[in-house]
Order: C-alpha cells, then structure tokens, then sequence
C-alpha cells in the first residue's frame, strides 16, 4: 500500500473514532437526562449512569482528538497567531506539530505502561458496577497513537510545504 494509500486509511480510521465519539455524547445525553427524569420524578437513577458518563467522557476525548487536529479544530491563541507572518506562522505550526508528536508519544507511552500494568494486576474499578480498569484506560494509548500520528502527518506536510513570502 502506497503512503497515499495508507493516508486515506488512517483519515477513515481516525473518522469512525470520531463518530464512535460522538455515539457516546449522544448517550451520555440520553442517559444523563434519563437519570434527571427519574430523579424529579421520585425514582433513583441506575447507579451505573454516572460511572459510565465517566468513563465515556475519558473516551469520547481521546476519541475524537486525532480528528479534531485533522480538522483544525484544537484551541489556539488566535490574538499572538493572527499577528504572526506567513513564515512565522508556518515555524510556529511546526514547531506545535513537533511538540504535540512528543507529547502524544508520551500519554501513549505511559498510557500503555498503566493499561499492561492494570492487565497484569487484574485491577478492578469498583463503583456501582465493577469492571476491570484496563478496559477503562485503553482508549489513553490508542488515543495518544492516533494524536501523536497526526501530528506526525501535520508535521512533515508542513515540513514539506513551501514557505510563504
């Protein structure tokens, strides 16, 4: 497979996270105003509707990161970048790419150190429903993989662009 190939690979990847993500905002709505339903109406709310809006909130964000770069759609300081040149700006841009591959580098490092450590250990998270916490935390190294792949993809295109007058 060519690297065009894999690419464009990678982009539908990156995309089904990305709608896996927004599956999970949409249930942690769901259920969330479910539980308020109950709540106001008297009933108590299934124990597991927080721990699992938890648990969702940590997915749907290492989820859909890699996307949201893809798409440039991460926080910037628009006040410091607009008054940047073309060609400062294109250094900035590499230089955050840079940076952003090694910190992702590094949650997918770590992240995946903790996750073998919670297989080994058979560490269980125990709330309202108990369930083994490496399946909690395993969306941290693919997540950090994804962004960190990104980023890598940014920076060699911006590496390779040419630089603006």
């Amino acid at each position: 497979m060519d690297l065009k190939g894999s690419g464009n690979a990678f982009d539908r990847i990156i995309g089904a996270l990305a709608f896996i993500a927004g599956v999970l905002l949409l249930l942690i709505t769901i259920f969330v105003c479910y539980a308020v339903i109950m709540r106001y109406a008297g009933f108590k709310p299934p124990v597991w509707v927080l721990q699992f809006t938890e648990y969702a909130l940590l997915w749907m964000t290492f989820l859909g990161a890699a996307w949201l770069l893809k798409k440039d759609g991460h926080i910037r300081i628009d006040t410091l970048i607009s008054r940047l040149k073309p060609a400062s700006l294109r250094k900035v841009g590499i230089v955050d790419d840079f940076l952003g591959f090694i910190v992702s580098g590094i949650i997918f490092w770590f992240g995946t150190l903790h996750t073998i450590d919670c297989i080994q250990r058979a560490i269980m998270d125990v709330k309202g429903v108990s369930v083994p916490k490496f399946a909690v935390f395993l969306i941290i190294p693919l997540g950090g993989l994804t962004l960190a792949i990104q980023f890598g993809r940014s920076f060699l295109n911006k590496i390779r662009s040419k630089p603006l007058a």
